[in-house]
């Protein structure tokens, strides 16, 4: 049966994200660097796990955090010139299902960083392109995946006066191709002060109550770390 994408949205509201995002700016003053990929790839490895039936066993969990490459590249590009510059990272977790979020969102970011550090992703941007290339012309052949993909970086938008101008009663950004990708893609954007996650998955693989649960448990998960800290 083929694949379609299908889309559920993790929207946090804002006094919440105002508290993310102060736990992991402290977080980056006290050890020197975690960005809120590693929190998103933590609460989602979290919320899988404890949705598993033999929650207490130790599992492995896949996450690839996508890089823009442009500010990187010689010269330098704007993130405003269109095309595909990023390349990916792939790390692998161990969870046995007792972790606390902050924790494992240091340990999901600080592995990303020190394989960066490593420059693992650059040479590996042209043979991603190709193998897209290949997988989009033939998605029958894509395997399927346990993997979660996150964004090195949110996007920030701050244009609500502009989508109220316009008429716009609300909108989202995500990009997918049939048959090519993960069991959760997370495009993450800060928008006037909210997380607002456009989450994608391919279906009949995972059902919408499925991924529904699991982002509504990820919700849980980001909201219970910084209220019970």
């Amino acid at each position: 049966m083929p694949r379609l994408p299908e889309v559920v949205r993790l929207q946090i509201a804002s006094k919440h994200t105002t508290l993310i995002l102060e736990v992991y700016i402290i977080s980056i003053c006290k050890s020197g660097g975690i960005k809120l990929c590693g929190v998103l790839a933590a609460a989602a490895i979290i919320a899988a796990h404890s949705a598993k039936l033999h929650s207490s066993d130790t599992k492995k969990y896949g996450v690839v955090t996508l890089i823009d490459c442009r500010s990187i590249l010689q010269p330098p590009l704007s993130r405003l010139h269109y095309g595909f510059y990023h390349s990916a990272i792939l790390n692998i977790h161990r969870v046995k299902g007792s972790e606390n979020v902050w924790d494992l969102a240091m340990t999901c970011y600080m592995d990303f960083a020190d394989s960066k550090k490593c420059n693992k992703h650059f040479p590996d941007m042209a043979d991603l392109n190709f193998l897209m290339s290949k997988a989009i012309d033939n998605p029958s052949l894509t395997a399927s995946s346990s993997l979660l993909t996150v964004f090195e970086d949110p996007v920030l938008d701050d244009s609500l006066q502009m989508q109220r101008k316009i008429g716009a009663e609300d909108y989202i950004g995500c990009a997918s191709v049939h048959g090519v990708g993960p069991s959760l893609a997370i495009f993450d954007t800060i928008r006037d002060g909210r997380l607002d996650c456009t989450c994608v998955y391919p279906a009949p693989l995972h059902s919408r109550d499925q991924i529904t649960e699991l982002v509504q448990r990820m919700s849980r998960v980001l909201i219970d770390g910084v209220t019970l800290i």
